[in-house]
């Protein structure tokens, strides 16, 4: 087995160079962010759950300081094989795993296609299918419409979901203005987290792959039947992309799912509820 000392390292899987950070003490907990192209710093301190565990934050490939892929390989196959491959890496007989958002359908697809790899799985504001927000973004928002933002906000999410942006700095200023809305409201503690990750910027490559080719069709539904270690599944009631809907519908059909709502929550239930998070996250990991 490597060493589990906290620190950050390198290590090239399937071709692509690889970044990660481990820290904490405890079990050991995969940790895989959202996106995609999404830096795993974004995570910030993880509302303090590496009291419990031993966190280690793949940054996905193409993202955050991890390389890129050759060919555009930015599927959930590609993604989930760079997880197994660290796992093996590491040593480890069985990862427990969560994923938050985009890291959330790579944990499925982790979970379906390695089983016998998996020991428990964590799924946070995530779905197994995306086509619902697609058909209508500007109705998703709509409760932001008294907020000051909004119209700026909305420019920005629709100019994304368009692809009109030619380099990862124009995206990470369409984020910047569509951030607001990820929270319940969008207050001092939600600015204070906006300001701490204002320079990790989402790579294009990643996210193009995704918006352009994998979001309007992908569907794991059918396959999570075959899901068969115990799985929590955090939802924050104001998540507008990610909602809980979607959240009850693979709570129902994972055999061994348990669901928890974050009610004062949308997309960021370890920065709004962090003390909410840490006791969910332990009780479940300590179970």
């Amino acid at each position: 087995m490597a060493q589990l000392i906290a620190g950050e390292y390198d290590v090239t899987l399937n071709g692509v160079q690889i970044h990660y950070t481990v820290r904490g003490k405890g079990p050991l907990l995969i940790a895989h962010s959202g996106g995609p192209g999404a830096d795993a710093r974004d995570w910030d301190d993880f509302a303090k759950i590496d009291d419990f565990v031993t966190i280690i934050a793949i940054h996905p490939r193409g993202s955050g300081l991890s390389g890129p892929a050759a060919g555009d390989a930015y599927l959930l196959p590609d993604y989930a094989s760079d997880v197994d491959a660290l796992r093996r890496h590491l040593g480890l007989e069985k990862a427990m795993l969560m994923g938050w958002s985009h890291g959330g359908m790579v944990a499925l697809e982790y979970a379906i296609r390695y089983p016998d790899s998996l020991s428990k799985l964590i799924l946070f504001d995530t779905s197994a299918y995306f086509g619902e927000f697609l058909s209508d973004v500007e109705a998703s928002v709509q409760a932001f419409k008294n907020e000051p933002w909004f119209e700026d906000s909305l420019d920005a999410l629709k100019k994304e979901w368009a692809g009109e942006y030619q380099t990862d700095e124009d995206m990470g200023r369409l984020w910047q203005r569509e951030k607001k809305f990820y929270f319940k409201k969008f207050d001092a503690r939600a600015q204070a987290y906006a300001e701490r990750t204002k320079d990790t910027l989402i790579k294009i490559a990643p996210l193009r792959v995704f918006n352009e080719k994998e979001a309007p069709s992908f569907d794991l539904r059918p396959q999570l039947e075959k899901i068969n270690v115990p799985t929590l599944i955090i939802v924050g009631r104001h998540d507008f992309i990610t909602n809980v809907e979607m959240a009850k519908e693979m709570a129902a059909r994972i055999p061994n799912a348990q669901m928890e709502v974050f009610e004062e929550s949308g997309h960021y239930g370890f920065v709004e509820e962090p003390e909410k998070f840490y006791r969910v996250v332990k009780e479940f990991v300590e179970k």
